[in-house]
């Protein structure tokens, strides 16, 4: 029996749009192979050449034209219901209307085939998967998936149909199910990117999923507020993540990573010597946290003390090289990477040729390309591990500890609950994440309220997500989509060097698509890299003039280096762009007063000053009224300022500050 099997290389493409763009060359293959057998039914010359007429026209992409030859072949009393060549019309016809994108006549060509067709006649697969792809595109996945199944049934080796059935799945809220769709695909088509990026963003999926029923199930867990926290610092959200961490460590102050999260947390906030010392709580708690030790070397660096900055980093790359690899893919703190750009800290010349030394300055020098560790080895022995580390959720182990304790647990026969879950922490944490993932599965099916199962389910399906996008792009290297995809997934997570990397292998690519300069301006602006944000961002302008975007972010670089004119000249064309508008007015607000424009600043402002969130559009409001001699405004702006300071977040930050100030009346040892 002919059927149409699609399976395309095109990542940008989802399956259940796959048929539809299938040359007429394809198509017409089956139409031929039918014809040439079409005498053996009996079928009348002028039945014949209707079909070679339907044959011509899809072979020439005249879908429409087609349609209605086949229209009036089930039209005729020839084509009886049951015939082959019945059948064969319905199912071409219910083909031409799904390219045709008239999903409902495509359905009702095709019902009478799947529907109530006796048991007898065999229905062909390519009936079953156009009407599944209907309903996937009239967005009914759940009537979708048993067409799907029986196409997938009739042919396993159908890439279409297990792809699309994965989608459908996916949008049905079967993520797991679909994930083993999906996984199934890359096993029959390794080399193909597509299952690998749809398996890639239902993993993505499945560790925000597994975090959002955690919380809610256990909204007082301990260990569910700690991956929230984790998952608000992946994303960038450093004031939101060091509110819940500071909430977290007053109910539990010895809760293992937490002071080394906080103290991130802190760092990347600009309060360095309160996250030196939550780095140094924590490694007195958690002596082998590579975060910790981390956070530790780069508050040193910032002091230009590049022996413990030199030391640590070394010390890491002999206990936890695997760990080391993860974190140098990060952006350093954002106040180490401007210290070190604008010449405040350099690496003295005793330490430049050292391993460490080289480490610290690819780290800092280019995000775009990672440091290597390349002279530092790897301890390969386990030496004094603490008995608390080895059983304790949470509490890091040097990795040859974390090999040997492996061994162990799994050359035992019986294996406790505590044990279980401190293997599957030992698997992760030795990059052995579908081992893990699998793992974390058992332990929460014998104990389904297992925080510590639910939270290295998380991790393990997110570490997941990346490795099957970084296999996508070692398949599909030349495609400039797939290299876009990317890096938009690695900046919304705030992943800006391999961001970056990703960004400038689509713009060799496609150097003229102006979304993607955009892109690679984005990142660099968030990364503070002035110099080269401008440079994309005045590239976006050239290739696309009425970018809000690329607009708003010169803006506000030149407001950042004090170029007024320049700044005002660009946020002014931002401001019909409601999702920069607000912020957009705070900016050009300030260029005009530096100009001494104080009145057309205020009438900037007021437009928005309803929008006003956290205070800092009556807070200028107040100095603008202030400045124009309007006392009693001025009083009023203030105290609208304080009532929204007082409810918003940045009230947060008086806290933050304290716990700097209190670390700075602390002598340094």
């Amino acid at each position: 029996m002919c059927f149409v099997n699609i399976s395309s290389g095109r990542v940008s493409t989802p399956p259940d749009r796959l048929l539809r763009r299938l040359s007429a060359a394809i198509l017409s293959g089956c139409l031929a192979a039918f014809l040439e057998g079409a005498a053996f039914f009996g079928q009348s010359s002028g039945t014949t050449d209707l079909l070679r007429a339907a044959t011509a026209a899809e072979q020439a992409g005249r879908y429409e034209e087609a349609v209605r030859v086949y229209q009036r072949l089930l039209d005729s009393t020839s084509a009886e219901k049951d015939s082959a060549t019945g059948i064969h019309i319905r199912t071409r016809l219910g083909t031409g209307y799904f390219l045709l994108h008239h999903y409902e006549e495509s359905l009702k060509a095709v019902a009478p085939l799947t529907r109530d067709h006796p048991a007898s006649v065999a229905v062909p697969v390519q009936a079953w998967l156009v009407e599944g792809l209907d309903y996937l595109e009239l967005n009914r996945p759940s009537e979708a998936i048993p067409s799907l199944r029986r196409a997938l049934a009739l042919n396993p080796e159908s890439g279409t149909a297990r792809l699309a059935l994965g989608d459908a799945l996916a949008r049905s809220g079967s993520l797991e199910e679909a994930a083993r769709e999906y996984e199934a695909q890359t096993q029959y088509t390794p080399s193909l990117p597509d299952p690998w990026y749809k398996l890639g963003l239902t993993y993505a999926q499945l560790s925000t999923q597994v975090l959002r029923d955690f919380t809610q199930k256990l909204p007082e867990s301990v260990v569910g507020q700690q991956l929230a926290a984790e998952e608000l610092l992946d994303k960038g959200d450093d004031l939101g993540a060091a509110r819940a961490l500071l909430s977290l460590l007053r109910r539990a102050p010895g809760q293992p990573q937490v002071h080394a999260d906080l103290g991130a947390a802190l760092l990347d906030l600009g309060y360095s010597k309160a996250a030196e010392a939550q780095f140094r709580q924590e490694l007195s708690e958690n002596p082998d946290c590579p975060l910790a030790t981390l956070g530790l070397a780069e508050t040193a660096a910032l002091r230009n003390d590049w022996e413990p900055a030199i030391s640590n980093i070394e010390r890491l790359a002999r206990l936890h090289p695997h760990q080391l690899v993860r974190l140098l893919k990060l952006s350093p703190a954002p106040s180490l990477r401007a210290a070190w750009k604008e010449g405040k800290i350099r690496l003295p010349q005793r330490f430049a040729a050292s391993p460490g030394g080289k480490a610290w300055e690819a780290w800092l020098s280019d995000s775009r390309f990672g440091p290597t560790l390349a002279g530092m080895e790897a301890s390969r022995s386990c030496s004094n591990p603490s008995s608390k580390a080895m059983i304790t959720p949470g509490l890091w182990l040097p990795e040859a500890c974390y090999q040997r304790l492996r061994d162990t647990l799994r050359a035992k026969k019986a294996v406790t609950l505590e044990e279980r879950i401190k293997l599957v922490e030992t698997e992760f944490r030795l990059g052995n994440y579908q081992v893990a993932r699998q793992a974390a599965q058992d332990v929460i099916e014998s104990s389904p309220r297992n925080e510590w199962g639910a939270f290295w389910l998380s991790q393990s399906n997110g570490e997941l997500a990346q490795d099957c996008f970084a296999k996508v792009v070692s398949l599909n290297p030349e495609s400039a989509r797939v290299h876009q995809m990317l890096g938009e997934y690695y900046a919304a997570r705030r992943h800006f060097p391999p961001a970056i990397k990703e960004y400038l292998a689509a713009i060799q690519l496609a150097p003229d698509l102006p979304d993607l300069h955009l892109g690679l301006g984005t990142v660099y602006w968030k990364s503070y890299e002035w110099p080269e944000a401008k440079k994309e961002l005045h590239r976006t302008l050239e290739l696309a003039p009425g970018s809000a975007a690329a607009h708003y972010e010169l803006g506000d670089i030149y407001v950042q280096e004090s170029g007024w004119h320049l700044a005002v000249e660009h946020l002014q064309q931002a401001l019909h762009d409601p999702g920069v508008a607000v912020k957009a007015r705070l900016n050009l607000a300030k260029a005009l007063t530096e100009l001494g424009e104080a009145r057309r600043a205020l009438d900037e402002l007021l437009p928005v000053s309803g929008e006003d969130k956290d205070g800092e559009i009556h807070f200028r409001l107040a100095s603008l009224y202030r400045k124009l001699g309007e006392k009693e405004r001025a009083q009023e702006a203030f105290a609208v300022f304080k009532e929204l300071r007082e409810a918003s977040s940045q009230a947060d930050r008086s806290e933050l500050e304290a716990l700097e100030k209190e670390q700075e009346r602390v002598p340094r040892c």
